[in-house]
């Protein structure tokens, strides 16, 4: 029982692999459920199975993805034991994900606005809110003891992560040559003086 379970799991992540190829070289619109199919070696009823069509398909590998760095995100926020270790923390995180994950990473912020309208749209809305929510509550101890600044709850990921975002939009997209992990610390020391208290 536990090999059939480790084997649907192998399979779900091997037509997900399979996805995230395609969608990487042809765009979400243009793969076909047939090119992930052919592309993962899954048959059509193992594929339905476990998706049940194209936009479903993205809308896991989206959830994956995210999650992925979420995980990574919580493992480095446990170990720090203040708002700048926390800080520095989340930017670092983000960093060194996308770093790892470059065609994870892209599919997340070039595929974002097509999953959105999708049917799973709402529920990955809600996901990502539940997410950066949970994110949120780590510092809150810190921003109410005055260890933060005191800002509009959703400007904080504009400052904390936003400088490293834009850079990973330029170097995802090739328009920027140094990898970004190089420019991590960078990154924490202006999120850190965004956010802490005067």
């Amino acid at each position: 029982m536990a090999n059939d379970r480790t084997e649907k799991k192998s399979r779900k992540q091997e037509i997900l692999d399979a996805a995230l190829a395609c969608f990487t070289e042809h765009g979400i619109d243009a793969t076909t459920v047939e090119m992930i199919r052919e592309r993962s070696g899954a048959s059509v009823g193992s594929l339905y199975h476990h998706f049940g069509s194209k936009e479903s398909i993205a809308a896991a590998l989206y959830v994956e993805s995210l999650a992925g760095h979420h995980a990574l995100q919580k493992d480095m926020l446990a170990r720090a034991k203040t708002a700048e270790d926390g800080i520095r923390a989340a930017v670092r995180a983000y960093v060194d994900w996308i770093s790892g994950n470059p065609e994870k990473a892209r599919f997340v912020l070039y595929s974002r606005s097509a999953i959105s309208k999708s049917d799973a749209g709402a529920a990955l809305l809600e996901h990502s809110r539940a997410q950066a929510g949970e994110i949120l509550q780590w510092f809150q101890p810190h921003i109410a003891a005055g260890r933060m600044k005191k800002l509009p709850r959703e400007v904080y990921g504009s400052l904390i992560i936003g400088p490293a975002h834009d850079y990973a939009r330029l170097w995802l997209s090739g328009r920027a040559k140094t990898d970004i992990k190089s420019y991590r610390d960078l990154f924490a020391d202006a999120a850190w003086a965004a956010v802490r208290p005067e």
